[in-house]
């Protein structure tokens, strides 16, 4: 089975979401700190949520082991004990506001990805300074 890549402006809007994502956390894990060359950007709520996708609230950098491997805690494999922490972190009401939104129908035209993206490409750019 043949993996399908982002093309087209929703590719560059993974990209530049993934990127803005890694630079608001100075480009280390979230969870341990660690600066680690394998570093992920982490839905909170999945991708494919339209209303949340592209929003860098709906974003935490994770090292591979805290996003997928450990057994301890990881985003994907202890959901739950990612779930109270990010509660610990960021507070219940941030947490409940994201859901709402990460419920929300959302369909973005061309022209709206394209200013989306600018704002994106933007704050990489100030965040890189």
């Amino acid at each position: 089975m043949k993996i399908k890549k982002n093309k087209g402006i929703d590719g560059k809007l993974d990209v530049a979401w993934a990127k803005l994502v890694k630079l608001r956390a100075g480009n280390e894990c979230e969870y341990c700190g660690t600066t680690s060359k394998k570093l992920d950007s982490h839905h909170i709520f999945s991708r494919q949520n339209k209303a949340t996708r592209w929003d860098v609230n709906n974003g935490i950098a994770l090292c591979a082991s805290h996003h997928v491997f450990s057994s301890s805690f990881s985003a994907h494999k202890t959901p739950m004990e990612f779930t109270e922490w990010l509660i610990s972190q960021k507070g219940q009401d941030f947490v409940t506001r994201l859901r709402i939104k990460s419920k929300s129908i959302s369909k973005l035209h061309a022209f709206e990805k394209e200013i989306l993206l600018k704002e994106l490409e933007k704050e990489i750019v100030r965040l890189e300074k």
